[in-house]
């Protein structure tokens, strides 16, 4: 049996009883737009579907992101301890090249002649650290 209140409504109201409104009826009308959305799909016309797609593939990455944070954490430390090393390791490089090449360079020369009594590794690492030219003139 009906309630005394709704039948009385139901005869003022010609129109006869409202649908009850669903959540997404209550959406703000004034809300902005991404400024993306409004770029690309509003302005330049693209299709829907490529919008859903884009939220899909938003809504996995995320969800992805989400469930393996730590992976990511850990390579961006180990990309960051790389970027940290390699000018150590380049310019390490480097100086243990200089350090053969004048070896090699010495040598060929006989240091002796010089009246040098250092040994030919003293002289090279001396030399590549920017130390006296003026024992190889």
């Amino acid at each position: 049996m009906a309630k005394p209140y709704e039948v009385i409504k139901g005869m003022t109201n010609p129109e006869g009883s409202k649908p009850k409104k669903h959540n997404s009826d209550f959406r703000n009308p004034k809300t902005k737009l991404p400024w993306w959305v409004e770029i690309l799909f509003v302005q330049i016309g693209l299709p829907e579907s490529l919008l859903r797609e884009f939220l899909k593939l938003k809504s996995k990455s995320s969800n992805h992101y989400i469930n393996n944070r730590k992976r990511y954490y850990l390579s961006a430390i180990a990309i960051a301890t790389f970027m940290y090393t390699y000018p150590i390791v380049k310019y390490s490089i480097n100086n243990n090249r200089c350090v053969i090449e004048t070896l090699d360079y010495l040598s060929k020369r006989e240091i002796e002649k010089l009246g040098v009594t250092v040994s030919k590794k003293v002289l090279s690492v001396n030399y590549c650290n920017g130390g006296s030219y003026s024992i190889f003139d």
